[in-house]
Formats: C-alpha cells, structure tokens, sequence
C-alpha cells in the first residue's frame, strides 16, 4: 500500500503514557525479582530443592520458608554475587510450664514468718507511739 497515506510518522508509539519520542516503553521486572527486593515479604519454597533454587543478588540474603517441613532457609551470597551454603533452620513451638510462669519460692512468706516479723514490729511500734507523746 504504497499510495496509503499514514497520518502518524512511525517515530511516534502509541503507548498508555503518552507519546514516547520513539523510544521503547521500559521493561517491567519479573514476578521473581520483584518479591525477591521487597523487605518482609515471605518466600514460600517447596522443600530444600525449592529453596536451592532461589536466585539470590550480590552481597543480599533471603529467607526462605518451607512449606512441607517446620524449617526455613537463609540463602545469601558474597558482594560477588558466588552463592554461600544454604543455612537450614529448624523451629518448633514453646510450650509455657507452669513452672516457668510461676515465681521462685523464695519471693513469698510463710505464715510463720510473718507472724514473726508482726511480732518484731510491735514493740517497734509501741516505742514509737511513746516517743511522739514525749515530743
């Protein structure tokens, strides 16, 4: 079609932000860089495997949670970006004893001492009551 007159020169791109200048929209980033850079997202991995499988930049770490297992993964490399051994960690969940909630013996009185102790403070007391009637 050598006789159709094109209204728009082909420098122009008809993009969602407008006209461009001819030059190409930027690339988005791929789903997996993108949760990657994202402080305190959570990575989901599906065992060891999955967790070696990560790619990880120079110089960053991850944390990698497992979903089989009760474990969970950092995978880090050096500011080269050659990968460092993937560290496995296991958790578990603790349990409150009463033991442990409860505080130590020794904190509390025993009813003999208490009355003991009453009984020092008496003549204390009564010494006391003495001495403001002579001031």
């Amino acid at each position: 079609m050598a006789g159709y007159n094109n209204y728009f020169p082909q420098s122009y791109m008809n993009t969602m932000y407008g006209y461009s200048g001819g030059v190409a929209p930027a690339q988005t980033t791929t789903p997996s860089m993108a949760t990657q850079g994202q402080p305190g997202a959570i990575n989901w991995v599906q065992g060891e495997a999955g967790a070696r499988s990560v790619p990880v930049a120079a110089g960053q770490k991850v944390l990698l949670m497992d979903s089989e297992n009760n474990v969970f993964y950092v995978k880090s490399s050096d500011p080269s970006g050659m990968p460092l051994p993937l560290r496995i960690f296991e958790y578990k969940e603790i349990a409150e004893s009463v033991e442990e909630v409860a505080p130590a013996q020794s904190e509390y009185v025993t009813h003999e001492e208490l009355k003991q102790i009453l009984s020092d403070l008496k003549p204390a007391q009564k010494e006391e009551k003495q001495n403001e009637f002579l001031i």
